[in-house]
């Protein structure tokens, strides 16, 4: 009676340990297969580097307030993922606004070589009118502001350096928020044609002033023709900065 037990045990034991393996193999199986981790080169790895190399040159050339967009990179794009740091080289042309390509390379065991598109915008302060001005106004200070504008979108002959620009005379008339050329600006006039002004002759303390009719525009320090009243007569003299012609 003692033999059949020990053999009833053993033979339980036998389906316990069966039925353990099979519940192992079917909650496994259920699990999935293992999962490893990526052997590819994450796509944002390439963008990033990109947008930094983008960046630097900017800085390299001076531009400040730098804005970076990167053209999105194939999905389906697969590439080792590489075992030493990334590489970037910039185009042969030196640009470093507008749309740049931006070549990404791998010197890894596996290496590759890619050309991620970024495009590169720089904004600078550019001073502009406050309101709009008619022809031969004097701009003042309290003309202009400020206003940050794209730099790849200017075109060429942009004045910067408002100092440049106050005290100046319009040449045409400019709306407001408009970037100054150097074309639309000259020195203010300080005679200005068929105006009465005073004709100041003599050196030292003794000067004799009479008055004249301008022929012509000048501005200061440049000669100008005017007709003395008194006389009749054409003479020339120096435009002086508060509208005085000095004869010599």
């Amino acid at each position: 009676m003692r033999i059949i037990e020990q053999k009833m045990t053993e033979f339980w034991r036998q389906c316990l340990h069966t039925g353990l393996l099979l519940l192992i193999v079917v909650v496994g199986f259920a699990a999935g297969p293992v999962m490893y981790a990526s052997s590819e080169q994450p796509l944002d790895s390439l963008t990033a580097i990109a947008v930094l190399a983008s960046k630097e040159s900017a800085l390299r050339q001076g531009y400040e307030n730098i804005t970076v967009t990167t053209r999105p990179l194939d999905k389906r794009l697969r590439l080792p993922l590489c075992n030493q740091a990334l590489s970037t080289f910039a185009p042969q042309n030196n640009q470093v606004l507008g749309a740049i390509s931006i070549g990404v390379r791998c010197a890894g065991t596996n290496p590759w070589t890619i050309y991620v598109r970024t495009n590169v915008s720089a904004q600078q302060a550019v001073p502009v009118l406050t309101s709009p001005l008619g022809r031969h106004a004097v701009i003042g200070k309290n003309d202009l502001h400020l206003i940050d504008m794209p730099l790849q979108s200017m075109p060429n002959g942009i004045i910067y350096d408002a100092d440049k620009i106050i005290g100046m005379e319009l040449t045409r008339p400019l709306d407001a928020g408009v970037p100054f050329k150097l074309n639309q600006l000259r020195l203010p006039r300080v005679v200005i044609r068929g105006q009465q002004v005073t004709l100041v002759t003599g050196l030292g303390g003794l000067e004799v002033r009479t008055q004249g009719k301008a022929l012509r525009d000048a501005v200061a320090g440049k000669r100008v023709t005017v007709v003395n009243l008194n006389s009749g007569r054409q003479v020339e003299g120096i435009a002086l900065s508060d509208g005085t012609v000095r004869v010599p």
